[in-house]
């Protein structure tokens, strides 16, 4: 019916997972359904794709609020401390680490 995608063609992926599938596919366009921010590295890991966000008002208000100045006052003045269980904390970690690996500059100058 309409409004239906067939599950084969339906793909639930991390974010490493999404830029994976973004490299690797051959189609033209590509709803996504996350926050819209992600757009952005989705596009520039393939630039031959259309990526269409599949609802434009979906932003995370709170990733938004965290601003370089923010994150710099915080680490060098020891505020904003949220303690965290240890399990939960080292599975945050490696979502994180694997972002940073995202967002770090290639050897080779992409």
């Amino acid at each position: 019916s309409e409004g239906v995608v067939p599950a084969e063609r339906t793909h639930i992926l991390s974010t490493g997972g999404m830029l994976d599938a973004a490299r690797t596919t051959k189609a033209k366009k590509v709803l996504v359904a996350t926050e819209t921010g992600m757009l952005h590295q989705l596009r520039k890991v393939n630039v031959t794709t259309e990526f269409q966000p599949v609802n434009r008002a979906a932003v995370c208000k709170y990733m938004k609020m965290i601003t370089p100045e923010k994150l710099e006052h915080a680490l060098l003045h020891g505020t904003d401390v949220v303690d965290v269980p240890r399990d939960i904390a080292d599975r945050a970690r490696q979502s994180v680490e694997r972002m940073i690996a995202i967002g770090t500059p290639s050897r080779v100058g992409e």
